[in-house]
């Protein structure tokens, strides 16, 4: 994707996901997130603590912007941004990093995406959900919202990721 159009999209993406929390909380229990993949699009050659940064930030404005807890975001966002690269490597292998090409949708296909999505959206949860829960929550109730948010920002994340990759 060219720079012109990511440093376009990515704030109408940030702006969506602020809307998607502020007026379509659907239930306690779905939560629903396109961070994990804004992250898991970011072009390969930024490393990891820039993107950690950029993910510190748009946590922190997430939540400033909606009615979260402020760095809830960013404290689930920013170990998504870590892991990113080693995601990237077990799902799409190493030779996406010896190319120095940005990962696609057209080029890596839609399960090998679906599963590098999965699994963002699944550490992302796991820290928010644990960080949200704080040691209270009933252990079924959470392991149901996480489940629930994982598979539903998923599928979210599957329908906008063709934007971010250039598809």
């Amino acid at each position: 994707m060219s720079l012109s159009r990511s440093i376009l999209l990515y704030p109408v993406l940030l702006a969506a996901q602020i809307l998607l929390c502020v007026f379509f909380d659907l239930s306690p229990y779905l939560l629903l997130s396109i961070l994990p993949v804004l992250i898991l699009c970011l072009p390969i050659r930024m490393g990891g603590i820039p993107a950690m940064f950029l993910a510190f930030c748009i946590g922190f404005a997430v939540d400033f912007f909606s009615d979260g807890m402020l760095g809830i975001s960013s404290l689930a966002l920013v170990p998504t941004a870590f892991f990113r690269r080693s995601v990237i490597r077990l799902v799409f292998g190493e030779e996406v990093f010896a190319r120095g090409e940005d990962i696609s949708l057209g080029r890596q296909g839609l399960p090998k995406f679906a599963l590098a999505i999965l699994m963002s959206c699944a550490l992302y949860f796991l820290v928010y959900i644990w960080a949200d829960a704080a040691g209270t929550g009933r252990f079924w109730m959470e392991s149901l919202r996480l489940l629930l948010s994982v598979l539903g920002s998923t599928v979210l994340s599957l329908v906008i990721v063709g934007l971010l990759t250039g598809d």
